[in-house]
Formats: structure tokens, sequence, C-alpha cells
């Protein structure tokens, strides 16, 4: 019985490891029964499967002209899976993987769940570890809120941090000591000694928790202070940090956005990517450019082949050079999950072309994910790594059929041109959607044009990398020429996300994933039946998308125009339901004025669409927490008016500076500043003007008082409890309001004589479901029913409408719950 091709029954084996190492990362304690259960099946089928080659043995005994199949010990012993045939054989095998993957999840889970660890953490312990870095080092240079760090009343600190991935070997706890291999995230303050660095050794003392099951990182620390340096990286690592800097220096002199986008081309540095070039890259489906993957390795290793081959280098020199100068690649660029499958894909693929068998993609690819998983069974749930496997897999199987389907209206070298992109993001998609619910409508005419383009900048970018403490004149010349392709990119991107409908919206979550795989499905088979001439199937699948499609314009109708005819006509205030963060639009006569943005720019995006909101009049930026600016990139290009307080480090500072070049005004205030937005006045009433020693962060906020339209409204942006008081005793806060923006989305840390004093009718709240912070908190409920205020939470009512109504106020909200209007 033969159930798959000879060369494709690998792909069993290895997707059976994936979905066990996906399921069982997540309840390890699991793990071991499986191991054992896998085993025993895999040894039974191996018993029937001996069994049933002893009697066939016999009989090529006896016949061996007849009988033309080679002997069982042969077809057990080749390094290929393709000589296993039957079901029994490939379910042997597939279990066998299931047993491995499951068994390593369970050895590991015991080392990653150290007692000595377990007790400092129910305890609140602090800790003292020794870890060597593994992947890239990430600036975090906004607010670190951390819930499980009691060491403030609010549990959130203002840090300027690094986020390194590393693992512990050494745990010192009070007076005892372990060793121990447990990977880890740290959470410390950027020192004087710059970021930490791949394969450096650092100690750090600070508090630790558990990470949720699943997660690569077994636990996070949060370091006191910054990190200590215990030895530095081995010589074999060393190089590539500073090559990677002197770059990434080198390229944000160059004019434009392709100075920022060139070192994330080359080498996936994206440090210097704007966080509106960020956004259109994304809109534009470009992003995958910026993170280095399997066609990144593979220009490097045909230009490395092509090279030797050029001047008469035998194969195993070819070969030996691919793959050294891969491993070079693989340590400059970093190894992260997607470097890791293209480096070991790359491997697999030239490993065999030196044993003179050209490689079938599928199982190389399999077999790259088997060896994967198994050594890593927690990237299994990787997105990264996921997506890279999953673009790799569309790419083999899905551009033959796609080409075949579009050469019956296009030329054939633009069909198999149009082909790789469209096979790519088909695969990728119902993935993708997880992440951002809405389908990019022009992301294959993008990738078309940016093809050509991405391949120059990648070998230019990396050749200046390479020359930048070497070859300097060789190094600007290459940078300046990389700068050229890189800039084409950059303003593909720019272009795309400007055009109408860039995105589309879709179903959120897996639903919305399983039914747009349904939907790739039959459109792939429609393609196949049309290029095979199969006129009853192509029409049966040409139906199904026509219902489909229709089916998608109801809802989207619904999803778009529905809410909007369910609000109030003449709403003044809306609340958007954007997460942990803050997002409020205020309208009057015309004129718009938005108050933060929330921190993603995606959910500010279908907030503001859903309100039929295009231009913003005036933009407030309270404060530059990533809660608040992160949607900033929504409307860079959007704004007319910007209010902000100083700028607090280089970060902010570009912030701003992207909102000038989208042609937005950008104003610093203090308390006195004032304006217009339509029919309203605007007041600034916080921070103060003209004090040496100003208020930062959270207690930084902007603090503004909108009057007209019937509603006084007050935002408080993040103040804490001794800002308010502080706020109060300014005397600008006069008489009651109608409605107030609660402070820091309801933490515990407020003034209750503020909310007493100002007793507004509905006090906003905009807070994250499910967040850890335990926002809002009962005390600040308490204190505003008992100044006569009904709070409105966007976490369990939605999206937030306010409306005047005579003497008193009405509030739509999205959901209906108790104490939602």
């Amino acid at each position: 019985m033969t159930v798959l091709a000879p060369e494709h029954r690998i792909l069993l084996p290895a997707a059976a490891s994936w979905i066990a190492a996906s399921v069982l990362v997540e309840i390890p304690t699991a793990a071991a029964g499986v191991a054992v259960g896998g085993l025993l099946l895999a040894l039974l089928c191996t018993a029937v499967l001996l069994r049933q080659g002893g009697r066939r043995q016999g009989g090529r005994q006896r016949d061996a002209s007849r009988v033309g199949r080679p002997p069982l010990i042969r077809r057990w012993s080749g390094l290929s899976l393709s000589s296993i045939e039957g079901w029994a054989g490939l379910l042997a095998v597939a279990l066998l993987g299931v047993a491995l993957v499951t068994s390593v999840i369970a050895v590991r889970n015991a080392s990653r769940s150290p007692p000595l660890l377990g007790d400092a953490i129910d305890s609140g312990r602090a800790v003292s570890v020794t870890l060597t870095v593994t992947d890239k080092t990430e600036l975090q240079s906004r607010t670190s809120a951390t819930p499980w760090d009691r060491s403030t009343e609010t549990g959130e600190q203002r840090r300027t941090e690094q986020r390194i991935r590393g693992t512990v070997t050494e745990l010192t706890v009070g007076g005892r000591t372990a060793s121990v291999s447990l990977p880890v995230v740290v959470f410390a303050e950027a020192g004087p000694n710059g970021l930490a660095a791949i394969g450096e050794r650092v100690s750090l003392i600070g508090q630790a928790r558990w990470t949720e099951p699943g997660e690569q990182a077994a636990a996070l620390i949060l370091a006191r202070g910054a990190v200590t340096p215990v030895s530095p990286p081995p010589a074999w690592l060393s190089w590539a940090p500073g090559m990677r800097e002197v770059f990434a220096e080198q390229a944000g002199e160059l004019p434009g956005r392709g100075g920022e986008l060139l070192p994330g081309l080359a080498i996936g540095d994206t440090t210097g990517v704007s966080d509106d070039l960020d956004s259109d890259m994304i809109t534009s489906s470009l992003s995958h450019l910026t993170a280095v993957s399997g066609a990144n390795c593979a220009v490097i290793v045909a230009v490395i082949v092509l090279a030797l081959a050029s001047v008469g280098a035998p194969r195993w020199l070819r070969i030996g050079g691919g793959l050294a100068g891969l491993g070079l690649f693989v340590i400059l660029v970093t190894p992260e999950p997607s470097v890791v499958r293209a480096a070991f894909m790359a491997v697999a693929v030239l490993l065999s072309l030196g044993s003179g068998r050209p490689a079938a993609g599928l199982p190389v690819l399999s077999l790259v994910v088997l060896v994967i998983v198994i050594s890593d069974p927690w990237i299994a749930r990787s997105y990264g790594f996921v997506l890279s496997v999953l673009a790799t897999a569309g790419l083999l199987t899905l551009t033959r059929p796609i080409a075949a389907f579009l050469s019956t209206m296009l030329p054939r070298p633009m069909a198999a041109g149009i082909a790789i992109p469209l096979a790519a993001q088909l695969a990728c998609q119902p993935v993708v959607i997880t992440l951002d619910a809405s389908l990019p409508l022009y992301g294959v005419p993008a990738n078309l044009l940016a093809a050509p383009a991405a391949p120059l900048a990648t070998l230019l970018g990396l050749l200046a990398c390479l020359c930048a403490g070497v070859l300097p004149p060789l190094s600007w010349l290459a940078l300046w020429l990389g700068w050229v392709p890189a800039s084409w990119v950059a303003g593909i991107a720019t272009t795309v996300s400007t055009l109408p409908a860039s995105r589309v919206p879709w179903l959120a979550g897996v639903g919305g994933a399983l039914a747009l795989a349904a939907i790739t499905v039959v459109l792939i088979a429609a393609m196949i039946a049309v290029a095979r001439k199969k006129r009853a199937a192509a029409t049966v699948m040409a139906a199904l998308l026509v219902v489909i499609g229709g089916a998608y314009a109801g809802a989207l109708l619904a999803d778009r125009v529905g809410p909007r005819l369910a609000l109030p006509r003449e709403w003044s205030y809306a609340a958007c339901n954007i997460g942990q963060g803050d997002a409020v639009v205020i309208r009057s006569g015309g004129a718009v004025a938005l108050v933060d943005t929330g921190p993603d720019p995606a959910s500010l995006g279908r907030c503001l669409d859903r309100l039929g909101i295009g231009q913003i009049n005036l933009l407030v930026l309270s404060h530059f927490d990533l809660d608040h600016v992160g949607g900033v990139a929504a409307v860079v290009s959007r704004s007319d008016q910007v209010l902000t307080p100083p700028p607090e480090n280089a970060a902010d500072e570009r912030m701003l500076r992207d909102l000038k070049a989208g042609g937005a005004t950008v104003v610093e205030v203090a308390a006195g500043d004032s304006g217009t937005l339509g029919a309203l006045g605007w007041q600034v009433l916080w921070p103060p003007g003209a004090t040496r020693h100003p208020p930062l962060g959270n207690d930084g906020s902007v603090v503004l008082e909108f009057e007209g339209d019937g509603i006084r409204s007050l935002f408080l942006g993040d103040l804490s409890e001794s800002a308010q008081e502080a706020l109060l005793s300014t005397r600008t806060v006069r008489g009651t309001v109608d409605l107030v923006k609660v402070a820091h989305h309801g933490s515990a840390d407020q003034s209750a004589r503020l909310y007493q004093a100002i007793a507004a009718r509905v006090g906003l709240i905009s807070v994250g479901a499910d967040n850890d912070y335990g926002h809002p908190a009962p005390t600040i409920l308490d204190t505003l029913r008992a100044a006569g205020t009904a709070p409105v939470r966007t976490d369990e009512c939605g999206l937030v409408v306010v409306a005047p109504s005579g003497d008193s106020l009405t509030v739509w909200t999205e959901h209906a719950e108790p104490g939602c209007h």
C-alpha cells in the first residue's frame, strides 16, 4: 500500500512532530505519557512491519528474480525515509518522531522549572543569576509596566531598558546556589556598557516570575539596575555586534527612508525604521523583506557558489564555501527562528547537491522542520518559524499551479513572476490573519515591484557592512548603491499604504484563519481546474467563490455600515476600544480632535474607520508611553496640529519629526495654553510651565479641559495621586464637569479629592480586557460612585459614545453589559 510518493513520505513524521510539539509545550506535564505511548505504538507498528517483511523475504528467497524488491533490512538501513512502504512503516516513523519530540519536552520541562527559582518566585525574594545572551538584544526606551514587581504602589516604573534573551547557567537565592539551564527574558536598564551582545555572559539581581506555558522563555526577570558583564562573547561571535552597529550608524546618515530601511533589508536590523515606515511596510505586505529569511540565505549561498564555480572550484569547495559563508551570515544577522530555518534548509540542499542527488523541496523542508522541532520544541509555536515554513511550502507547492492558471491569460514569464509572491501570500495569510484581521489588497503588486530591488539591497548592504572597518571607501560606495534599491522599496511601501482600501477587514481569530484557509483551498482548486480545462469542476469552484464573496461583502457591509447607523447621530465624544491604552475622539462642528492613539495603529485605524473619521484637526499626545502613542502611525499623515509635552529622548523626537514630515504642526504645550475646536474651547491645565523640575512620564501628562456643545470634559492622562493633588492646588480645575477621562486606565493611584471636586456625570475608563495590572482598581470605582460619577469601561462596554441630550448625556455602548448605559 503506497500512502505517499516515496520522496514525500517524510511529510507525515514532520507534521506529526510539529503538531505534537505545538500542543504539548503548553501542557508539558502530559509529554512523558505521550512519549511512552508513542514509543509503544511505534514498536507495535514496527513488529507488524517486520512480520510482513519476514513473509515477503521468504517469498523472495524462493523466487528472487520474480520479486525485485530489496530485503527489509536494506529498506530500514537507508538514510532516506522514502524506502519505507505501507501505512505501518509511515505510522511507526511518525510515532517515533512524536515520541522523540515529547521526550525532549518532558526532559527539558524539569530543567525549565528549578525548585530554587520556584521558591524565590513564591516568596517574592530577589534572585541573582549569571546568564549567557542567546539572541539579539532590543532597546526599550519607554515605560516598563511590571504588575508583578511591587516595588512601587502602582507596580510600574519608568525605565530606559534593554530586553535580553538568554540562558541562565547559575542561580542564587539567599545563600543557596544551583547550576541550571534556564531560558529567560530579562528587562534591565541600559547601562554604560551598552546593549548585551550575543554570547556575552552577564550577571544581575532582580525579581522573577514564570511565563505562560508554551512560551520559549521559562521565566521573566526584572533586573534591579543595569547588568554586570562577566565575560565577553567568544571570538567567533564577538566580531558581529560591532560590525552591525557601525553599519547601522552609517546607514542612518543616508537621506530619506532608504537609509532607514537598508540595514533591515541587508541584515534584518530594523532599529532605525521609523514607526510610520514600519506601518507602511506592514500595510503593503513588505515587512517580510526586513526579516532575514530563506530569500536572504538563498541569495548569499547562490552568490558564493556561483563565484567559486566561475573560477573552476571543485564541487566540494563550492559546497564548503557556501556552508562557511552561510554560517558567517547567520552569526552576523543573529540566529532568529526564521534564520535558523532558512540556514538549515540551505545546509540540507547544499549537502544533497554535494552528494550528487538534487534535493526535492518538500522532503528537505520536512527534514528541516523535523530536526528543528526535535532540537527545540518550543520554537514550534513561534510566528516567525511558522510563517517561514509556510512561505517556503507555498512557494514549493502553489507556484506551479498558480503560474499554470495565470498563463492562460498572461505571458508565461509574467505569470511566473506573479505566481511567486501570490503563492507565499496565500500560504501565510491564514496565520497572519490571527495577528491582524485584515487582508492586504495590494500585497502582490507591491511584492512584484519590490522583488528586483530587495536582493540588490541585501547584497550591497551586506558588502557595505563587511567592508565598514576594513575598506571604508568601498563600504561607502556599496552603502550609497544599496540606498537606491532600499529607497525604491520604501517608496513602494509608502505609496501603496496611501492607496484607498489598502487593507480590507476580515474575521478575527481562529475562525477567520480557518475560513480564509478554506477559501484558499477552493481558490487553488479552481485555478487547477481552469489550467487543466476541467470545466465542470471549475464552474463549481467559481460558484463557491461567488457565494463566499457575496457573503463576505454582506458581512463587511454589516460590520462597517451597520455600527455607524447604530451610533447616535450627534455624538460628541467616542472612547475607542483599543485595549490597554487611551484613544478618545472629540467632534464639534465638523472639526475632530483625538486625545492619544492607543498602543496599536491597526486597532486605532479600525476605530476611526468605524466612526467615519478621516482628517484629525487636533491630535493630543498626553505623554509618550506606548499605550498612548503606539498607534500614531495610523494618523501621522492625517493630522493638522499636534499638542505634546516636551520630548524626553531621541525616540520621542523622532516621532514628532515624523508627524512634522506628515504635514502636522507640532506645538509643545503647558498650563495656560488654549485654543478652539469647532464650537469647543480647550485649555491646558497641566503640566506647569517654566519650572526647574518639570514632571516627567505619567505625571507630565498633558491635562486638557474642553467646553462647548453642552458638555464640559476633563482629560487626566496618566496622572498619579500626587500629581492630581498638585493639579488641584493650582486652582485651574474650577467647578464640576460632565465627563472625565479617568486617569491611568483606572489605577489605584488616584486622588479622591479631585474626583469629588469635579463630580463628573460619566467617567470614561479606557482599559484592556483581562489586563495584568488589575485595572480598573476597585478603589477608583468606589471613588467614582461616591462622587456621583457613573464609570463606563471599554473592556466591558466596547466602543463608548457620548452625546449631549438637553441637560443630560446620552451614553451609547457597543456591548449591552450591566453598567454600560
